[in-house]
């Protein structure tokens, strides 16, 4: 078998090592049959390891931590052992992470979360009299003072009346202390270790933390500070009273992210969130990967935002979440802030040599508030959206132990075995699997890079650059100094890039400008400029000839591609991330025997070209990989059927209830039509949500998005042949009542 043949089949039937990893809301009382049963239903749907996550709902007889705790979590980690499975540890009892569901401050009131709050002379007076330890930082020249003290900040606790705003919300911990951050560790991670040693490296791969808080949650108006950071800020010639800025607002800090705001901007004010954020990166996020690193397993999670990078630099599989559709299928996610998240975390675990960069994804990605709306159509694009950008491993927000009582509205929607599409779910684990697959110990083609600085990621700017399908990756300045300048290319990670462009300003060329010389690309300030034009002219310009560049007929926008090396193999791989068909001729140097790899339904088939020129034809939320087959026999593969004609109108609706519309159509196959046959016989239908067929009582396959397409080839018999079609509702119709439609449009009457 050579390379390309072993590729091939690897894409097509992945190993275990790259199963999404969900998150798995352990949140009701423990019972074993229950965890086995869920654990194996888990395996059979090709699901083979979870982030095990102590969530809302677990009951006030098994304490955090207890012995009666460990006792469900050694069963749950055993249990996983024998099926094989993968586990990564929560680290936090719910989050954010960082106070062992408020045990730090239980041990040490000091270690309670602490900040500092402008108030006016009298408030400043009440609080220092009220508060022992409180004191003022500062007296600004408008007579209000700086005062650190406790926030009052908490997290959401694992019982019913510890979240948000409730009395038994847990205390959150100072995380700027390092005597707190020893305590944490020693209350969890030790304790972890201690009851579950055998099994670290092997079964348990990981600790997850989870967006970590200096201040908690509902601090108010305070923000993150440490004792003697006045005198650090005015050593780095800060002015104390400048920090007043911090809370004065100027309102939301980048479009569509209301919930950001940022201070006034002032030097000091920038040396302040530079030394608070180095603070927590060096007591916090030091501390958890040494530890997870000298335990023989993986620190991964994600910072607090999305444009976070230094933080990133401390995990040994770097990640970041995409929730609440703050990226979404219809505003197709080029232009919002947290468009940088996905293939910044990949990037930087590109550059470090990391082989796995994660995503906590999905959760809260309901759509119109109606929680539970959430369809398999939007998972799809999702995973599309983050595996194009280098994504290669997915942890699915959530899987629910318990969506009883009020737990099924905590956080919903359950994207796993309480929802519509479980039965079929091994679909979308063997498709996260191959996308895994293709982006671990690959390169891309990427031939320049994007400069980027912590909290400082051009986003809006290099939207074109994805529509013109010129492929870069992000570089964070923090690793340039890995950096090597060789025979005219910046090289680090495997990569050598021709051009470093910089879209931050003067600032980054004075810093960089003398070192990187013609390699950095510095886009003039206050002039608008086609960016990707920008890029191609600096090209020409550096003289670069013989540029190994995937060319497209036709303009593109809302199509994604990713050029791909791995074991010696060239790939494209091309995702239609629009809401319309995409169709084009495409022009890719070094592939030349052509073969197409549907990743959905793991099958290959041979691809109509001549030499490295093909047509693609995708459909919406459709993705094809094309890789060259080299010189072995691809004559076994399948021809793409293409287009399907409309059936829609010729079913006939039996039966519509309990989430459930049930269509039927008698087909006549007679023998004249047998040569149709050797192309295979399929239909589409339009209809809202999942469309399961069925001919003649037999399973034939389902179909969740789009145009809902279905073979028939194999299938039918001589003469009469009865076909139906189920269609299954929302589960927000189950769960919430939510009376969403669907069913094919247009039934016939």
């Amino acid at each position: 078998m050579d390379a390309k043949e072993e590729l091939l089949r690897e894409i097509l039937r992945p190993g275990e090592e790259f199963s999404p990893m969900p998150f798995w809301f352990f949140n009701d009382a423990f019972d074993e049959e229950k965890v086995k049963s869920q654990l194996e239903d888990y395996v059979e749907k090709g699901v083979n390891g979870f982030v095990l996550h102590p969530r809302i709902g677990v009951p006030e007889e098994m304490p955090y931590l207890s012995e009666e705790y460990f006792r469900a979590v050694r069963f749950i980690v055993a249990t996983a052992a024998k099926l094989g499975m993968k586990v990564a540890l929560y680290d936090e009892g719910m989050y954010p992470s960082g106070s062992a569901h408020g045990k730090v401050a239980e041990a040490d009131p000091e270690y309670a979360a602490k900040g500092i709050i402008l108030l006016d002379a009298e408030a400043a007076k009440a609080k220092l009299a009220a508060e022992k330890g409180a004191q003022t930082v500062a007296e600004l020249p408008c007579g209000r003072q700086l005062v650190y003290g406790f926030t009052g900040g908490t997290i959401r606790g694992i019982h019913f009346g510890e979240d948000d705003g409730e009395p038994g919300a847990p205390k959150a911990a100072d995380i700027l202390n390092p005597l707190a951050v020893e305590e944490f560790i020693r209350l969890t991670h030790d304790r972890y270790y201690e009851e579950l040693k055998e099994y670290f490296g092997t079964t348990v791969v990981a600790f997850f933390t989870d967006e970590p808080s200096a201040l908690g949650r509902g601090a108010g108006h305070y923000r993150p500070w440490t004792q003697g950071l006045e005198k650090e800020i005015e050593a780095a010639g800060g002015k104390v009273w400048e920090l007043e800025g911090l809370f004065v607002k100027t309102g939301a800090a980048v479009a569509g992210r209301e919930d950001i705001e940022k201070p006034q901007d002032n030097e000091t004010v920038r040396i302040y969130h530079r030394l608070i954020k180095a603070k927590l990166r060096e007591i916090f996020y030091a501390r958890l990967s040494g530890w997870c690193e000298g335990h023989g397993i993986g620190l991964m999670g994600h910072p607090a935002e999305s444009d976070d990078i230094e933080e990133e630099l401390y995990f040994q599989i770097p990640g970041q979440d995409l929730i609440m559709r703050r990226v979404a299928p219809e505003t197709g996610g080029l232009r919002e802030f947290d468009s940088v998240q996905a293939k910044l975390a990949a990037d930087i675990a590109r550059h470090l040599g990391r082989r796995r960069n994660a995503n906590e994804c999905f959760g809260v990605c309901y759509r119109n508030r109606i929680p539970w709306y959430m369809t398999a159509g939007d998972m799809k694009w999702y995973i599309d959206w983050l595996g194009i950008r280098g994504v290669n491993l997915y942890v699915p927000h959530a899987f629910y132990y318990s969506v009883a009582g009020r737990r099924k509205d905590e956080r919903p929607p359950d994207v796993g075995p309480n929802n519509i599409w479980w039965r079929h779910y091994k679909l979308f684990s063997d498709y996260m699997k191959r996308l895994s697959f293709l982006m671990t110990d690959s390169v891309n083609g990427a031939e320049i890079a994007v400069l980027c600085d912590n909290n400082h990621v051009p986003y809006e700017e290099i939207a074109c650059l994805y529509e013109s399908q010129t492929e870069f990756n992000y570089l964070p300045a923090a690793l340039l100094e890995q950096a090597q300048v060789k025979e005219g290319r910046l090289c680090i990670g495997g990569y050598a890039y021709k051009g470093v462009l910089n879209l931050l300003g003067q600032e980054y060329q004075d810093r960089f400008g003398e070192r990187l010389g013609r390699l950095l690309w510095t886009v003039p300030e206050g002039e608008e400029l086609d960016v990707a034009g920008f890029v191609e002219k600096a090209f020409a310009e550096g003289g670069f000839t013989g540029r190994q560049k995937v060319r497209f007929d036709a303009p593109c926008r809302d199509l994604r591609m990713a050029r791909l090396n791995k074991m010696g193999t060239d790939m494209v791989l091309l995702c239609n991330e629009g809401s319309k068909p995409v169709g084009t001729g495409v022009g890719a140097p070094g592939i030349k025997n052509l073969l197409a790899v549907d990743l959905w339904k793991g099958r290959a088939y041979r691809l109509e070209g001549s030499g490295e020129y093909f047509w693609i034809s995708l459909q919406p939320s459709e993705t094809v990989l094309v890789m060259d087959a080299g010189a072995w026999e691809t004559a076994g593969f399948g021809v793409f059927a293409g287009e399907y004609p409309d059936w829609t109108d010729r079913f006939v609706l039996v039966g519509k209830k309990n989430n459930e519309a049930v269509y039927e159509l008698e087909y006549n196959w007679k023998g004249a039509e047998e040569a149709l046959s050797q192309k295979g016989v399929g239909f589409l239908v339009r209809g809202q949500e999942m469309v399961e067929c069925f001919c003649n009582g037999k399973f034939v396959d389902v179909s969740f998005w789009g145009e809902h397409r279905f073979d028939l080839t194999g299938f039918l018999r001589e003469g009469k042949n009865v076909i139906r079609l189920a269609v299954t509702g929302n589960a927000a119709n189950v769960y919430g009542n939510a009376d969403i439609d669907y069913g094919l449009e247009r039934p016939a009457t």
